[in-house]
C-alpha cells in the first residue's frame, strides 16, 4: 500500500497488480484507459497489466496494490479482468476509507495501516462470492523461491527444475497461474523489493542492487513504465 498525498500526474502505465484506489473523504481520483476519457472516482479498482493513466494531484490517498495470484487478487481478478477500470460501489468501501483516513491523519504506525489495508481488501474481495481455484502447488512454490532469491540470477530452466518441471510446461503453467510470463513476473518482484529499500532509506543505485537491478537506470526506467512516474518522486514522510 502507498498512502499520501498524491504527486505528478502518472501517465499511460501497466503493473502487474490489482489495484484499488481509495481517495480520502470527499476527494475523488481520475483515471482513464488508452481509448477512453478521464472518468472521476470515489473508490476505484484496476484489473492487473491494464493500462492506465491516474491523477489526483494534492489529494490524498490510499493506493493498496493486491497480488491476482493471491486468494483476493483471484477474487477480484474473476469478476474485474473483462471490465479494466471501474467504481467501487460506496457501501463495499466508505467504512475503510474513513478508517484509513482517521489512522493516517493520526500517524497510526504502519503496522495498523498495513492490518485497515488488509480488513478492506478482505471486505471488497469477500462480497465476491464466484468459487475459486486453488492455486498450483508448484507455481505457488516457484513464487516463494523467487522472492527469496531475487538478488540473484533466476534462470527459467533452474526454477522449472527446483519445482520439478520441464522447462516448457513451467513456462505454461507460470503463465496460467499468475497471468503473466516468468520474466515479467521476476521484474515485477525486483521492483518491490528496490522501491522497498528506496523509500526505507536507500539511494536509487542501493535500491537497484538491492532488488537485482544492474543500475538505477534499469530502475528507474522500469518503475515509471510499471507506475507511470518516476521513482524519485515517491518521498516518504
Amino acid at each position: 500500500m502507498w498512502i499520501g498525498l498524491a504527486g505528478e500526474a502518472a501517465g499511460f502505465h501497466a503493473h502487474h497488480a490489482v489495484q484499488i484506489a481509495l481517495p480520502f473523504p470527499r476527494g475523488c481520483v481520475q483515471l482513464r484507459g488508452p481509448s477512453g476519457s478521464w472518468t472521476s472516482y470515489t473508490a476505484a479498482l484496476v484489473a492487473a497489466h491494464q493500462p492506465h493513466a491516474f491523477e489526483a494531484r494534492a489529494q490524498l490517498v490510499a493506493q493498496i496494490f493486491v497480488e491476482p495470484e493471491s486468494h483476493e487478487g483471484r477474487q477480484f481478478e474473476r469478476r474485474y479482468r473483462n471490465e479494466g477500470i471501474v467504481a467501487l460501489p460506496s457501501e463495499s468501501h466508505e467504512q475503510q476509507i474513513v478508517g484509513l483516513s482517521a489512522a493516517y491523519k493520526k500517524r497510526a504506525s504502519d503496522t495498523a495501516l498495513i492490518a485497515l489495508a488488509r480488513a478492506a481488501v478482505a471486505t471488497l474481495s469477500g462480497a465476491i462470492t464466484e468459487p475459486t481455484n486453488l492455486p498450483d502447488a508448484r507455481i505457488a512454490r516457484a513464487v516463494e523461491l523467487i522472492r527469496e532469491r531475487l538478488s540473484d540470477t533466476i534462470p527459467l530452466s533452474a526454477m522449472a527444475a527446483a519445482v520439478h518441471l520441464s522447462p516448457d510446461r513451467f513456462r505454461h503453467l507460470f503463465m496460467k497461474e499468475t497471468g503473466v510470463g516468468f520474466r515479467a513476473y521476476l521484474l515485477w518482484q525486483r521492483l518491490e523489493c528496490s522501491l522497498a529499500a528506496y523509500v526505507a532509506g536507500e539511494t536509487l543505485t542501493e535500491a537497484a542492487h538491492t532488488g537485482g537491478f544492474a543500475d538505477s537506470a534499469h530502475f528507474s526506467r522500469t518503475f515509471r513504465r510499471m507506475f507511470g512516474i518516476a521513482p524519485a518522486s515517491v518521498r516518504p514522510e
